[in-house]
């Protein structure tokens, strides 16, 4: 956000026009139980964070709101009429606009992870035409427009590399099976995509992707990380011929049954291959034990200092560091939630 120029003034909210490209989309108060506690604060502290626009070209002096729809709404319903805001000094096309709305979104207000993805969407497409679909150099180039770690920019390309009408139907109507997909995509599809090649040449990934969704469209399996207890089988190369073949005929019958579940497809490679059990098993005693040796590191550190003596690059490694840890409790927590 640096790149940008802003200034502070008070502007009209009339004089404000809503931004159509709000992932959230046009109606962002459905559903939003922090609406009125928004509202509260607003009307007890006034207006901590002010609203981002940019300047429109016009007779009229108008601007497009890019960050602060929620509170835009909040001070029209408590009848005010003024609002300071960041003013942009730049001339910015479209998708720029749309970049500095994803960035302001994932690093201090949340977009859900679709509402991040449906942002992405142009860029992604433009990342694809420039880079020539090189999936590492996407990812690269993400990073550095939108400041978000690798491994959220990873979540998101294994999304938005799925269909139009699949992710038309996450925008729309089916947000919950967002990381269905991510876990189909990172878990299936790209170990397949590595290890089984030839199977692509015989069929779309695109239907293989649908085919694996309806089986949770159609209530066959439930949990998104349901789709993990056959990433042991799909990861098998094919230095192991007998196990490799095996599980090709596996994989052709999860994508021609849609009865068939990952646990079906587990527990009949189990049953031909019982010693594949051990790669299944993780210890929960040693997954304490590397969790606890980790903590007790972490605690050894005094973090003041440490950062008064690295470079501004290990800073920025730093940084991301944390993002990572930080994903990867979120996931490991929503993965934990059955246990309890």
């Amino acid at each position: 956000m640096e790149k940008y120029h802003f200034y502070l003034k008070e502007i009209e909210l009339s004089k404000i026009k809503l931004n159509l490209n709000n992932p959230r989309g046009l109606r962002v108060r459905d559903n939003d139980d922090q609406f009125d506690y928004l509202k509260k604060s607003i009307k007890e502290f006034g207006l901590i964070v002010p609203l981002v626009v940019q300047e429109l070209k016009g007779a009229e002096k108008e601007y497009r709101l890019i960050d602060g729809e929620r509170r835009y709404w909040a001070l029209k319903a408590l009848g005010i009429k003024h609002a300071d805001t960041h003013v942009m000094l730049d001339e910015i096309s479209e998708d720029e606009v749309k970049n500095i709305m994803f960035h302001i979104h994932t690093n201090r207000v949340q977009w859900g992870a679709y509402q991040q993805c449906k942002s992405l969407e142009p860029l992604y497409e433009q990342m694809k035409d420039k880079f020539k679909k090189d999936e590492k150099k996407i990812a690269i180039e993400l990073v550095k427009l939108t400041g978000t770690n690798k491994r959220t920019i990873n979540d998101r390309l294994n999304f938005l590399r799925w269909p139009v009408n699949i992710k038309n139907k996450v925008y729309n109507e089916r947000p919950d099976i967002y990381w269905t997909i991510v876990e189909i995509e990172e878990g299936i599809i790209k170990p397949v995509e590595k290890n089984f090649p030839e199977y692509f040449k015989k069929v779309s990934k695109n239907e293989v992707r649908e085919y694996l969704l309806k089986k949770y469209i159609e209530g066959t399996v439930h949990a998104a990380t349901e789709a993990r207890k056959v990433n042991f089988i799909v990861k098998i190369t094919k230095e192991d011929k007998e196990q490799h073949e095996y599980a090709s005929k596996i994989l052709q019958k999860l994508v021609s049954e849609v009865e068939y579940t990952f646990a079906d497809a587990q527990e009949d490679f189990l049953a031909k291959f019982p010693e594949a059990d051990k790669m299944m098993k993780t210890s929960y005693k040693n997954l304490r034990n590397q969790i606890l040796k980790v903590i007790k590191i972490l605690k050894g550190y005094d973090i003041s200092v440490l950062l008064r003596t690295v470079t501004d690059r290990e800073k920025e490694e730093f940084r991301e560091v944390l993002q990572d840890l930080e994903k990867t409790f979120e996931d490991f927590k929503r993965d934990s939630q059955n246990l309890f």
